[in-house]
């Protein structure tokens, strides 16, 4: 199978040039905005009242089953990749296996993946994510010293746990010789020899073993989460690595490529908006092809265009879209006329 560092590579297009999608790439579903975590460097964390602290919840199979029915009553070629994961920990939802099998069947996307931090990956869960073919499963990982680990989480999971759970899974495929679903473990940067303490730990049972880059939510005070998890030397290791990565750029692409449809089924055009300010709809009031073509949805991507990001409270307060970590494509300068600003249902 393709590693999952190299999926954003391969047969790649030049985004600027095939816009406007008839439908997006990534489809994100959410089984749960709830987590058994609570890292500092995600809001999570955050003890203050917000859209996301009001609205965790494990999504209602229902809500799960009309989401997929409206992608298999959208006509048109598959979506690239089908998530199902966004805010929450995906595997508390006791029906997520379920979910995946649902999917699966429907037929509706070129891959399944989802990201979890593992430490409720049961033998049981394991041996469905084989038998249902979950293609990608993306592990995050927060530390390779148990005190750490507990810092940065709020849990006290044995990081022995995480890992021999990730090897009941890579033996189960093994017996059966299945490639999937491919394990991709991955750490946040830690500027030092952490990250080979990483390597070494995860090398056995994972397909792949990578870094990841820092970066921060949409902001909701002065303190930024990356400052919660790095500090002393890494901290300006980790504010060198941001400035080199940022590149300047006025449009975010998301809205042009992506659809996150939270547990409660409200729907945005972003995956990293926790605080809601990017819904524009509902699965339970508008199917997802009406909310994609719809005036809602072209005047936020206008919106993108024209460099007006601080009307929208989320938008105004994310840099994300900057990180050429992240986000590889540049469509600044794109004519709005080419956007279809009809809606059809």
């Amino acid at each position: 199978m393709i590693r999952y560092t190299e999926l954003k590579t391969i047969n790649r297009q030049k985004l600027k040039e095939v816009l406007p999608l008839a439908k997006p790439f990534t489809v994100l579903i959410e089984p749960s905005s709830l987590c058994n975590f609570r890292c500092i460097q995600c809001f999570q964390s955050l003890k203050t009242d917000n859209y996301f602290t009001k609205n965790r919840m494990n999504m209602p199979l229902t809500c799960f089953r009309l989401v997929i029915k409206q992608l298999q009553d959208w006509p048109g070629p598959k979506i690239k990749v089908l998530k199902l994961s966004l805010y929450g920990e995906p595997l508390i939802h006791p029906d997520f296996c379920e979910m995946l099998k649902i999917a699966k069947e429907a037929d509706v996307s070129e891959r399944i993946e989802t990201t979890t931090n593992a430490s409720l990956l049961t033998e049981q869960i394991a041996a469905k994510l084989v038998v249902y073919q979950l293609d990608y499963i993306r592990v995050s990982i927060y530390s390779p010293f148990q005190q750490k680990h507990e810092e940065i989480t709020g849990s006290t999971i044995d990081i022995r746990k995480i890992h021999d759970n990730l090897k009941s899974l890579q033996d189960i495929k093994r017996h059966v010789g299945s490639e999937r679903p491919f394990i991709a473990t991955k750490m946040l940067d830690a500027y030092g020899q952490e990250n080979d303490a990483f390597f070494k730990m995860y090398k056995d049972v994972a397909d792949e073993v990578y870094i990841d880059k820092p970066h921060n939510w949409i902001k909701t005070g002065t303190k930024k989460f990356t400052d919660a998890l790095y500090q002393d030397n890494c901290s300006k290791k980790m504010n060198d690595d941001i400035r080199a990565g940022t590149v300047p750029r006025i449009s975010c692409t998301m809205p042009f490529t992506t659809m996150a449809v939270r547990s409660n089924g409200d729907v945005s055009p972003c995956c990293v908006d926790f605080i809601g300010g990017t819904n524009l709809g509902n699965v339970a009031s508008n199917n997802l092809q009406y909310l994609w073509s719809s005036d809602a949805w072209h005047k936020f991507m206008v919106m993108q265009l024209e460099g007006r990001k601080h009307e929208n409270a989320s938008c105004a307060r994310c840099d994300f879209y900057m990180s050429s970590h992240y986000t590889k494509d540049n469509i600044d300068g794109l004519d709005v006329q080419k956007l279809k600003s009809t809606p059809k249902r």
